[in-house]
């Protein structure tokens, strides 16, 4: 293994539990918006739609066909479209996912005791691309800020993943270089390939055990086995 100083993580489905707590949120805003009598949609339906909706956005986001404010504006009411619910969604509803989701609390499993082991041994970073503000706020929820130097955001980097240009403006945020810094996250579009691109290593956490080609430098199926790789 190269002698890594700087450890570069994402956060949603890497380190911060993004279905959990999603799904928290979603339940708790179709029970105060009692959506089943407003769109005739079980709690289950409404998980599986709005799942299914984000992730077709959030990957027009990432390839710059969608703005922040599309992908913001037309998530529930895609969501409300793909269940076939007359009407329209509550118009609140967006701004209240928004407002709850980032303050839930949840890590992946073993995410904390890996991350305590590794802090005193690495320089450990973010870089996300999500939103500042949701970003910030997740990572002061969960209790995890202070594991980290850096966040690095699409935002304030000016690019997302898996454009080079986000991650040479990490390496140069932070002082590192590809020589001695790894990347770590699950997608192998804008974590791995990304990464590699630019001549990082990558970890590609892969608790689902997905079949793929890509060019990971190591696979994990738990983020308690980076404590024993680095």
């Amino acid at each position: 293994m190269p002698a890594y100083t700087h450890l570069f993580f994402d956060l949603d489905h890497t380190l911060w539990d993004f279905e959990r707590n999603s799904n928290e949120t979603l339940t708790d805003l179709y029970e105060a918006y009692c959506l089943y009598e407003r769109g005739g949609f079980s709690v289950s339906d409404f998980l599986f739609a709005f799942r299914e909706v984000n992730r077709q956005l959030w990957e027009l986001y990432n390839r710059n066909q969608i703005d922040q404010q599309t992908l913001r504006e037309q998530r529930f009411i895609r969501i409300w479209k793909y269940l076939g619910a007359s009407g329209m969604p509550p118009s609140q509803l967006g701004a209240d996912y928004l407002a709850i989701c980032p303050t839930k609390p949840h890590l992946l499993p073993h995410a904390r005791e890996t991350l305590d082991y590794l802090a005193g041994r690495y320089r450990l970073h973010i870089i996300t691309n999500g939103f500042d503000d949701v970003q910030q706020t997740k990572i002061r929820s969960a209790n995890i800020a202070h594991y980290f130097e850096a966040l690095i955001t699409s935002q304030n980097s000016g690019y997302k993943k898996p454009h080079p240009a986000i991650f040479d403006y990490a390496l140069a945020q932070t002082g590192a270089a590809p020589h001695n810094s790894v990347m770590i996250g699950d997608n192998l579009e804008t974590d791995i390939s990304g990464a590699r691109a630019l001549g990082l290593d990558a970890i590609f956490y892969n608790p689902e055990r997905i079949a793929h080609q890509s060019e990971a430098t190591i696979e994990i199926y738990c983020l308690s086995e980076l404590q024993q790789i680095l």
